[in-house]
């Protein structure tokens, strides 16, 4: 069961476990301050969501398509019960990995300085919201259609 990355349970317990995990996976993250982390890791996960292609858009393209083409009904349905389009209950795997790499990214780009330095060395970069990379894990190209 893959589930989103979050800096917040609803148990003490649940929080610190939630905080291990991202920090298991994240070791850098700001956990001195779990509000800032909190909203970091909602934004990444809402950009994310955002970006995702819409499972039940697709299906309805899907079937569109198929009507046109002169498929049955009974065949249409078969076709995205094997797609699988139904959005699923847990978020897909690849969701939450780009959710935590834009969350590193946001985090970065938010200790900028204004000459554009991040941390010591004067090593610099410019942040861009949900970069290439990012939007390749959330809606991967190669292979050709995706819908989730």
């Amino acid at each position: 069961m893959t589930k989103w990355f979050t800096a917040q349970g609803p148990t003490p317990e649940e929080t610190e476990t939630e905080v291990a995990r991202i920090v298991a996976a994240w070791p850098d993250a700001p956990t001195l301050n779990l509000e800032t982390l909190g909203m970091v890791l909602n934004t990444a996960r809402t950009q994310v969501v955002a970006f995702a292609p819409d499972p039940e858009e697709a299906g309805d393209r899907i079937a569109d398509l198929l009507a046109e083409l002169g498929y049955a009904e009974d065949t249409i349905g078969a076709v995205l019960a094997l797609l699988e389009l139904d959005p699923p209950a847990d978020p897909i795997e690849r969701y939450v990995f780009a959710q935590l790499g834009q969350a590193k990214t946001l985090y970065n780009a938010g200790s900028v300085n204004s000459a554009g330095e991040v941390g010591m060395d004067g090593f610099t970069f410019t942040p861009r919201p949900l970069d290439k990379v990012i939007r390749s894990i959330i809606r991967p190209t190669e292979g050709g259609f995706s819908v989730g």
